[in-house]
């Protein structure tokens, strides 16, 4: 039998380590001398620790190392026991994996001297057949933090004219300087209206090339260009001006009264849900 100090240098395991686990009943020693209270262990003891720092390396944890050695004869539930672990490291492999990935994007955005931002969703481009679209429009030149008031006009106008909804707010930003924050935006919402009126235009029917971004507005260049490079891949031509339309965002779906609309606040920016889309030509 060996002291606990030589059976500490044989297994390379700190004396303190193996009081621990002799104290919680994880390792008994081989024999206790009575007299002095000192602890020896033998060649199996050896076996044991040595089982222990294994399932310690697999991430055991010190309960479960206890159950697997009073179970020492049942392979079966040690089998399971290790495939449960490989599932949970595997698991924490994925984390680690993409906080890693995180991580390597903000320190290419810091080295670009950008603000880091995870890029929207981008739908696949497709190709979708509109009607032709009854719309009531205005059209200002404005900075752009001042697009509430634009909305808030417009929905003002369609109050007064008591015109009907019939479809989402849409876009069109004819031009825009980013650098002032400034651009020329014309908005329009379908309507159903049976006399002719001022500000109503019309969005032709035809084909149209789409994709769907879900994310912040501050994020929707990424869909454009997208849809730009799909256009080019097919080889398609397009006329009149890019649109977007705000499927799910601050604009309420269902529009109780519109002289009161109010910014849908509740809805994260990265559950926004919009629809780029541009006519093309025949």
């Amino acid at each position: 039998m060996y002291s606990i100090g030589k059976f500490s240098n044989l297994c390379n395991v700190p004396v303190k380590t193996i009081r621990y686990y002799s104290d919680i009943g994880l390792l008994e020693p081989s024999f206790i001398d009575e007299v002095t209270g000192y602890r020896y262990y033998d060649y199996d003891k050896m076996k044991e620790l040595n089982t222990i720092q294994v399932l310690k390396d697999c991430h055991f944890s010190l309960k479960e190392i206890e159950q697997v050695l009073k179970g020492k004869n049942d392979k079966q539930d040690l089998k399971l026991r290790l495939h449960k672990k490989v599932q949970e490291l595997e698991h924490q492999q994925e984390i680690i994996a993409e906080q890693i990935q995180n991580i390597v994007q903000v320190k290419n955005s810091i080295k670009n001297a950008e603000i880091f931002n995870p890029k929207p969703t981008l739908s696949s481009c497709y190709i979708e057949k509109r009607p032709k679209i009854q719309v009531l429009s205005i059209r200002e030149k404005i900075n752009i933090i001042e697009m509430d008031r634009l909305v808030q006009k417009l929905f003002e106008r369609i109050y007064a004219y008591q015109f009907e909804i019939e479809g989402k707010l849409t876009a069109i930003f004819h031009q825009q300087d980013k650098k002032q924050n400034v651009a020329d935006v014309e908005l329009l919402v379908p309507i159903k209206a049976t006399q002719l009126a001022e500000y109503i235009k019309v969005i032709p029917e035809g084909r149209y090339a789409c994709i769907n971004i879900k994310g912040p507005y501050s994020e929707l260049n990424f869909g454009y260009s997208r849809l730009q490079e799909w256009l080019t891949e097919q080889s398609l031509k397009t006329e009149g001006m890019f649109m977007e339309q705000y499927i799910k965002g601050l604009i309420p779906s269902e529009v109780v009264n519109s002289i009161n609309i109010k910014p849908n606040i509740e809805l994260h920016p990265n559950d926004f849900l919009t629809k780029v889309f541009v006519k093309i030509r025949n």
